[in-house]
């Protein structure tokens, strides 16, 4: 073989491996995470965000070394210029391509939480709640935002980023009970109650009721009283602004000047006294018929029914004394 011809092979050879190299050590060093990197470390994305904005942040904070080599990885994963609200997590130096591809693809970095409502809680308890089982959870901001919306915020086990927001929670709560509440649709719509009336009712079932034949029948009661324009005379509502237990009510408390005393004033109070579950609403908008116009509860939460005055005092007298 041709000596010069060899030794152009050998350049030409090397050279190559020489670019290979520096294309591999360049590759390694923008793909690899900076020593700057601030672990642990968690970066919070806003709606709307722009990719370039969060990708000079990242660069700023030292996540990463280049923001163009994550926006091209960014924009080759997830083909988009905006970048999924929410904070992600990373608990160890990450490289950009695991970066990328845990945003591009929802991944926070973190277990969801658990968050239980029981049927019947307020605004108030489960703004209680939140701020016990949410990261920095603003729970006065969650009050002004479900004000109005007492009724409508439907109980559930949810499972929430621990980060999440007052808006977002609210909004899923909302729309859990719009979907929820999709197979009563025909039966609101043939019902001679409002929406609102229905809700407010099966928020004093909702408290009133033990069991699911009692809801039924306590909920034939309360619209039989309605009609009949007796004042209800529930205890419920006083639990709801008082925070009494119908033990604990004086005769003061059940004097009390207030559209929610239902000893005062007849009809259904102003707006829900809670957050009704699926039964209660049922309920309300299905009353089982009965001979009864009275109930009351024992010491023990069991109910007794009465069709007369009369009848229920001696309940009373026999239950209560």
């Amino acid at each position: 073989m041709d000596p010069q011809k060899h030794l152009k092979r050998a350049a030409v050879l090397l050279v190559i491996i020489l670019v290979l190299y520096i294309l591999v050590s360049l590759a390694s060093y923008l793909l690899s995470p900076p020593k700057s990197f601030p672990s642990p470390y968690s970066v919070t994305i806003d709606n709307g965000q722009s990719l370039f904005s969060i990708s000079k942040e990242l660069e700023d904070d030292g996540v990463i070394k280049s923001r163009r080599v994550f926006e091209m990885l960014m924009l080759t994963f997830g083909n988009d210029k905006t970048i999924s609200r929410g904070e992600y997590y990373f608990d160890k130096p990450t490289g950009v391509v695991s970066i990328a591809l845990r945003i591009s693809g929802r991944d926070f970095g973190i277990d969801r939480t658990k968050v239980t409502f029981p049927e019947g809680f307020t605004n108030r308890q489960m703004s209680e709640r939140l701020g016990v089982e949410l990261h920095n959870f603003d729970t006065k901001l969650f009050l002004d935002l479900s004000k109005g919306s007492e009724g409508y915020l439907f109980p559930d086990t949810y499972h929430f980023m621990p980060w999440a927001t007052p808006d977002a929670v609210v909004n899923t709560l909302k729309k859990t009970f719009d979907q929820k509440t999709k197979i009563f649709s025909k039966d609101i719509e043939d019902s001679e109650h409002s929406l609102k009336d229905i809700i407010v009712m099966a928020s004093i079932i909702e408290k009133e009721a033990n069991g699911e034949n009692d809801r039924a029948v306590i909920s034939g009661i309360l619209w039989k009283r309605i009609d009949k324009g007796i004042p209800l005379q529930v205890d419920a509502p006083f639990l709801y602004i008082l925070g009494k237990e119908s033990s604990e009510l004086t005769r003061n408390d059940l004097a009390i000047d207030s559209p929610f005393n239902t000893y005062k004033y007849k009809g259904l109070p102003p707006s829900p006294i809670g957050n009704p579950g699926l039964a209660s609403i049922e309920a309300a908008l299905k009353p089982k018929g009965s001979p009864y116009l009275y109930y009351l509860h024992d010491s023990s939460g069991a109910i007794h029914y009465a069709k007369t005055f009369t009848e229920h005092q001696s309940n009373i007298r026999k239950y209560l004394k």
